[in-house]
C-alpha cells in the first residue's frame, strides 16, 4: 500500500513513460494510476515525437538510453518543439556519472533519477514538476524550525538541507501532520509501512527509525517526544503552518 504523501494530481492529467523497461512500466502504471494520472508508454524515441501534438502529456518520464537516438538527443529535440519547451521531463538512468547527469539537465530535462530509485521517490517528483508547471503553491509543513517541502520532498532544519530516508521523511511528514497529538507506534506502522496492526509486527521497527530521524535532525529532535507505552507526539508550539 503505498503512504499517502502528496494530494492526487487533477484528473485526465497525463504522465508518458518512454523507455524499453517493461517491467518498470508495470511497477509504475498502477502507482501513477492511484494517484489520479493516466498512464502511456512508448518504446521508441521516434513514436513519443510522433503522438507528442495528440496527447500532450503533462509529464515526461524518460529512459537515458531508448532507441533509436537515446535520452540526450531525444529531448533536445523536444525543446525544440514550441509546445513542449517546458512541458516537464524526468530523465532515467543507470548510469551514475555526474558528466552523463549534466548531459541530460543540460539537453533540457529538468530532473534525473538514478536507478535503482524508490518508486514513492518518482511520484514525489512527478507531482512536484507538474505542481510547479501548473502554477501552484508548494505544499510546506513548517514547525519551529523544520520545514518539510511535500512536493520536493525536501526537508531543512534551521534552513539546512537534512538528507532523510523515505520512511524516516514520512515519520516526520506524520508528526508534523498530527500537530502534537500523540501517534501510537501500530498508527505510525499502518500509516507509513503499510501493516495493519493486528499483525505480529515488532514496534521496535518505529523505535528504531525515530532515533535516526533524531539525530538527523538535531538539534530539534529532542522535540520528538517519547510518550511511554504508547507511541510519539512532536512538541513544537511555534507556528504550525501548513499551506
Amino acid at each position: 500500500m503505498l503512504p499517502k504523501i502528496l494530494p492526487r494530481a487533477e484528473p485526465n492529467l497525463k504522465v508518458l513513460i518512454a523507455g524499453h523497461n517493461l517491467n518498470l512500466n508495470q511497477l509504475m502504471e498502477p502507482m501513477l494510476n492511484r494517484e489520479g494520472f493516466e498512464v502511456m508508454y512508448v518504446h521508441d524515441g521516434d513514436r513519443l515525437l510522433q503522438i507528442l501534438p495528440d496527447e500532450k502529456p503533462a509529464v515526461i518520464v524518460l529512459d537515458r538510453i531508448i532507441p533509436p537516438m537515446g535520452g540526450i538527443s531525444l529531448t533536445r529535440k523536444i525543446r525544440t518543439m514550441p509546445e513542449f519547451a517546458e512541458t516537464p521531463i524526468i530523465m532515467l538512468s543507470t548510469n551514475e556519472n555526474i558528466s552523463d547527469r549534466i548531459l541530460g539537465l543540460d539537453a533540457g530535462a529538468d530532473d534525473y533519477l538514478i536507478s535503482p530509485f524508490n518508486m514513492e521517490e518518482l511520484l514525489a517528483r512527478i507531482k512536484s514538476l507538474q505542481r510547479r508547471q501548473s502554477g501552484k503553491s508548494p505544499r510546506i509543513l513548517r514547525a519551529g524550525n523544520i520545514e518539510m517541502d511535500l512536493d520536493r520532498w525536501a526537508v531543512t532544519v534551521n534552513g539546512q538541507p537534512v538528507n532523510l530516508t523515505i520512511k524516516e521523511a514520512r515519520l516526520l511528514q506524520e508528526l508534523l501532520e498530527a500537530k502534537g497529538r500523540v501517534l501510537t507506534r501500530d498508527t505510525l506502522l499502518q500509516r507509513v509501512w503499510g501493516h495493519d496492526k493486528e499483525l505480529d509486527i515488532n514496534t521496535r521497527t518505529v523505535d528504531v527509525h525515530i532515533g535516526r530521524l533524531r539525530s538527523k535532525i538535531d538539534p530539534s529532535g529532542g522535540h520528538i517526544i517519547t510518550v511511554r507505552n504508547i507511541g510519539y507526539r512532536i512538541d513544537i508550539a511555534l507556528d504550525w503552518i501548513k499551506r
